[in-house]
Formats: C-alpha cells, structure tokens, sequence
C-alpha cells in the first residue's frame, strides 16, 4: 500500500489550515509544567512552549484542530494534542508520518486568543496511556541510532533515517504557518505504506510565479545529496533575468532512485501548472537520467559541467598520480574546443596521453559526450549555467546557509533567511536597474540600444563583448546569393572565428556559440554587424528573459489571461501593480489618486473573499466525508487525494 497525499490551497478547498512553528524551541524560555490560565505573547510562543515541555517529558504533539474567526480569519483557537491520540482505525494515517500506533490519549494543550491579542491555556490535560520517557523522540532515531526497545515498533528506513519524529513535526508544522502566512505556498507529502513519510516537496508563491517567467533552463542539483549531508536537500534552480539564481522548489528525499526522483519531477511539474523546461540540467546519474527521459521526453537533457569535474577524483585517483593536470587537461578538452573534431581529437590525445582509453568510465563519459560538451550543444539556449564558473556558483548557492551536519530545525531557520535575502537580493537589483542608467563604454549605437532594454547584470556581461571588439578584425571570406563568410581573428583568445550571415533573413552563426549558451551576441557577431553597417541588433538576438520587461506578460488584455490557476492571476496583478506604482509616485496628486485606489480595492476584496467563505462553509461536511472514505479504502488501494494545502479541518465551534 502506497498513500500518496497532495496538499493544494486550502482557501480554494474550503479548508483552513491550522498552523504551527517551532520558533526558537528551548531558548531561554520557561519549560515546566503547563497550567490552565498560563498567558503566551503568541501562537507560536505556547506552541513552542508545550514542544519543549512535550520533548523534555518524551512524547510527540501535532496540532490536532484549529479554528478561525469569521470576521479577522486569524487564527482563534488551537488544541495542541499528543501524537497518539485518536485510534488507529480512525487516525490520520494519510498525514501523520508516524507509524507508532495510536491508543486514543487525552493528554493536549487548548490555547485560545484573548482581546488584548495574547494567548492562554484554557484546558491542558497531563495524563498519557503509554509510555513516555525524557528525550525520547531526540534520542530514538537519529541517522539510524534507534532505541533497541523502539526497533521492532517504529523501524526506520529512508527519509526516516534523515528526520527523526520531532523533526518530521516540525518540518509540517513550519509548513502549515507558510500556507497560512503566504497564499500560494505549495507542498506535498509522500507517503510509504506504512504511512510513514518518504518524500517531501514544497515550493513557494515566488518560485511558482519566477517559473512562469524564466521557464526555459532548469537545474534539479542533488549535490548534498551525493555529499552526504545530513538533509537530503534538493533545490531546483533556474536563472532571473538579472542572472540570478532563483528557487523553482525544494525537496527531501529518502533515497536516490528512479522511482523517486519521477515522483519529484511529476510533482514539481504539477506545482508549476504543467508547463516543460526546455532544458533540464541534472547530474550524471543513470536514475536521473533515466526519470528525465520519463517525465520531460521533449526536454533537453544535458549534465552539470562542475558534477563532471568532480567525479574525475572519485573515478581516475587511483589511476592517476597527476590528478590536478588531468583535470586541466579536461576543462581544455571541454570548453577550448571549438569544434566536434578538435573534440574528438583532443579527446584522443588526453586518453592516450594518461593512458585511460580502456577506463570504463571514460568510456561512458564519451558516450554521453552530447549531454556535457559544449561544442555538442550548440543549438541549445543553457542560461549560461553550462560554464565551470556557473557550475561552481550553484555548488556554492546554500554553502552560507546549509552544512553537512546541519539539523532540520536550524535548517528551517536558516531557509527561511535564504528566502528574505534572496527577495532583498533581487529587489536591490531590480532597484538599479529601473533607477540607475549604466555607464557606457563606446559610442557604438547598438551599445545604447542595449543600455536601455537589458538589466544591468545582463548588460555589464554585453559590455564585455562590445569591449573585446578592439581585439578582433574582420575579413570577408566567401559569399554567395544568400550567405556570406566572414572570418573574425581574436587576437585576445588567440583564435579564428568562422562566422556567417544570411542575408535574407538577418541571420548569424558563430564558432564560439556564445548566443546559444548566454542568449546575448559575441564580439565576433558585433564585430560583423559594425562592418555591415548595421547600427541595431536585430530582435530576433534580442532575448526577453534578460530584459527589463521580462516578467511582464505580452498581452495586455485581462481577457486574455488565464485565470484558472492563482500563479497566473498573482502574476498579471503583480504587473499592473508595478505599472500603478511608477505611474502612482510621479507626484503627490498621483500618489494619493492610487493609494484611494489601492485602499478601495482591498476592501471590495476582503468583502468578496469573506463571501466566498461562507459558501465554502457548505462545502466541508462534504469534503470530510470524502476524507472518511478515503481513509476507510487507503488499507486497499492506493490514495491520491488532493485536499488543498492544509492538514487538519477546522472544528465547528460557534464563535465566542
């Protein structure tokens, strides 16, 4: 039995969330005995609180229901139970990842909120019926050590050997408080049959919506994986149009198989409304290479340059005395090859050179040649992720936040800084983009043509190339009705460009590809259009997804946007929200005129969500039998149920 259980947005179910965070457990704070009245600042303070007390005594807790107020939505009343409560027939084998039976214990902590904005415990209830020890859950199942008492109960395998109990606590608790802070927030659990959890993804509001925008180059990295970190981490990566890396989703795997990185790719998919990359960057895995030619058959696949490097020690050290010169030898064979002979050739004299034509990872590394040299891939647009440097960078992309033994509570802490400094990060960019105009180098008038539709990451990066025009000279080899051959000697590479020109439809190849990889022309490319004459770049050169407008949609018709899905509903928003802005801070008239305006629509807007719940009131008796009888049938078949973000369903308490 398999329980595949998928959480979508609860406010288009018609079910709330309840929510729940660790939020600095055991810091200075006071862990006795809870008592009825005991006053909190937060939610999250007394849920911490009972946390602590829960793992000092050696038992888990889970939120075991909520409620909100119909006015504020904002949450009310929270009752904080022990992981064992309810009976195993009628418990939530669908969401806890528990699989220590349940024997129906009373003991819980109910907090409601008071008017001044604080919290209390209105009924806490000690007693347990099993046995709980101190440190139980921290000490039971760390990396494998498990209890010798607890073996035969709850055996440990996959993911369970990354996350013990508490962990898997407060990795779904954390989850339930960003569906509830930000709408969009995305994440699925997977379960085995023994409801025990066996993978986990999530994705938030901006990386849904960044996907949308720069859909083209995808990296799915299990570099901590295969560092053997302590949390199976994998980040999937993409590129902003200010060449900054961004975050498509995240994952925790419980092992590195087919079988599980479909499930990731399928469920990701999912989570970005069903659109392909173009071109998906893995590394050189038979597993991954086997579930991308599974999930994204029309996808390019090709392998992360850095991965390739860094497999050479593993594989060749035993064989080779000068590890360090072969490697060098290889980024020469890679990225200084020009051409699918002078590949083939340098190839030829590298193996022979260190002797290794028989290694049978060589072997298969030439075999698969297509998906990692460059020269090989010259049709391809790769977001310039297919460089060493870019290589490296991704490495280095959680390096500040993540370590090899770093925990998942001070992983959750240090995620969620990654985001707030990733947010600044572009938002800083974005600033000079729109407020500072580049400084030029030249009076090439396709360089101020540039100045003004490229980001500044982006632009500095074609600065380069105008740069490197002073190197190179240009010499008409052949023409013909239609093409002509040029030759471009760049004396700063030390090497010979062929270049052609179709004139009929404005159309150039170079040797060195740099459009293909990078998406911007080369100074060979400028070069030839300067001696054409040409003063603009062609727009067919020109790539939205390095410009200033590269998250504003095309169409300027609402009519003509889908609003099916709320990614793409944020989006079209977020765009007029942008234009309202510029146009709004142009004077003080204007300012006041948009802020009425804003104000006004938020207000239609509560009014109109506030609507909408009481209909979906009508909707949860409904969707909690359905629940029943999935759960009834889960011991039979297997169940993938979409029950929209949240958990837990809210109880039917009339409101005080």
């Amino acid at each position: 039995m398999e329980i595949d259980l998928e959480f979508r947005s609860g406010q288009e179910a018609g079910i709330n969330p309840a929510v729940g965070i660790h939020n600095d457990v055991g810091t200075g704070m006071n862990c006795g005995m809870p008592r009825n009245g005991m006053e909190f600042e937060s939610k999250e303070t007394a849920y911490s609180f009972y946390n602590e007390y829960a793992r000092k005594i050696g038992f888990g807790i889970t939120i075991k229901s909520s409620r909100r107020s119909k006015k504020s939505s904002k949450f009310i009343d929270i009752k904080i139970a022990c992981s064992r409560f309810g009976s195993n027939r009628h418990s939530n084998t669908a969401i806890s990842p528990k699989s220590c039976p349940k024997t129906d214990c009373k003991a819980s902590m109910h907090i409601k909120k008071i008017p001044d904005g604080k919290w209390y415990i209105c009924n806490f209830v000690e007693e347990h019926n099993h046995e709980i020890r101190a440190d139980n859950i921290s000490n039971n199942s760390v990396r494998g050590k498990t209890n010798r008492n607890d073996n035969a109960l709850c055996r440990k395998k996959g993911l369970q050997l990354a996350l013990d109990e508490r962990d898997v606590q407060l990795l779904l608790d954390y989850f339930m408080y960003m569906q509830a802070e930000a709408p969009g927030f995305y994440y699925v659990v997977d379960f085995d049959k023994e409801a025990r959890m066996r993978n986990v993804f999530w994705v938030d509001p901006k990386g849904r919506h960044d996907y949308v925008h720069f859909s083209d180059v995808v990296f799915f990295d299990t570099h901590y994986i295969r560092s053997k970190y302590d949390i199976p981490f994998v980040p999937i990566i993409g590129v902003n149009h200010h060449f900054q890396f961004v975050l498509l989703g995240c994952a925790l795997i419980g092992e590195e198989s087919q079988s599980t990185f479909v499930w990731l790719m399928c469920t990701w998919l999912r989570a970005v409304s069903g659109n392909s990359p173009k071109v998906v960057i893995t590394d050189n895995d038979n597993s991954l290479i086997e579930a991308v030619a599974e999930v994204f058959p029309n996808a390019f696949h090709c392998f992360s340059p850095g991965h390739v490097l860094n497999e050479v020690g593993p594989n060749l050290s035993h064989k080779l005395s000068g590890l360090e010169v072969f490697v060098m030898e290889l980024k020469e064979c890679m990225f200084g090859s020009w051409s699918k002979e002078e590949f083939e050739n340098r190839w030829k004299n590298m193996v022979n050179e260190f002797d290794l034509a028989d290694d049978k990872w060589m072997q298969s590394l030439y075999e698969d040649r297509r998906k990692w040299v460059p020269t090989y891939m010259r049709h391809v647009f790769l977001g310039g992720f297919c460089t060493v440097e870019r290589s490296q960078s991704v490495a280095s992309f959680f390096d500040k936040y993540l370590q090899k033994e770093t925990k998942i509570e001070e992983f959750i802490d240090r995620y969620t800084l990654f985001l707030h400094e990733r947010c600044e990060e572009e938002a800083r960019a974005d600033i000079e983009t729109h407020h500072a105009p580049p400084i030029s180098i030249s009076r090439f008038p396709f360089e101020k043509q540039m100045s003004r539709l490229y980001t500044h990451a982006t632009f500095k990066r074609f600065q380069n190339e105008v740069w490197g025009m002073a190197a190179c000279s240009v010499r008409k080899e052949a023409e013909d009705e239609k093409t002509i051959t040029f030759r471009v000697d760049d004396l700063e590479r030390k090497q010979s460009f062929p270049l052609s020109w179709d004139k009929g439809k404005c159309d150039m190849c170079c040797l060195c590809r740099l459009f293909e990889y990078n998406g911007f022309l080369c100074r060979h490319a400028l070069s030839v259009l300067e001696l054409l004459g040409i003063s603009t770049i062609p727009s067919d050169y020109i790539l939205k997804r390095w410009t200033r407008k590269a998250k504003i949609r095309d169409t300027t018709n609402p009519a003509l946007i889908n609003t099916n899905f709320r990614v793409q509903r944020l989006d079209y928003l977020c765009k007029l929200a942008m234009k309202l802005s510029e146009e709004g801070s142009s004077s003080g008239e204007a300012y006041q005129v948009a802020f009425n305006a804003i104000e006004e629509a938020l207000k239609h807007c509560v009014g109109v969500n506030n609507s909408e719940k009481s209909v979906l009131e009508t909707n949860r008796t409904a969707a909690r039998d359905l629940y029943g009888k999935i759960k009834k049938t889960s011991k039979k078949r297997k169940v993938s149920f979409v029950l929209g973000f949240s958990r837990y369903f809210d109880k039917e308490i009339p409101e005080e």
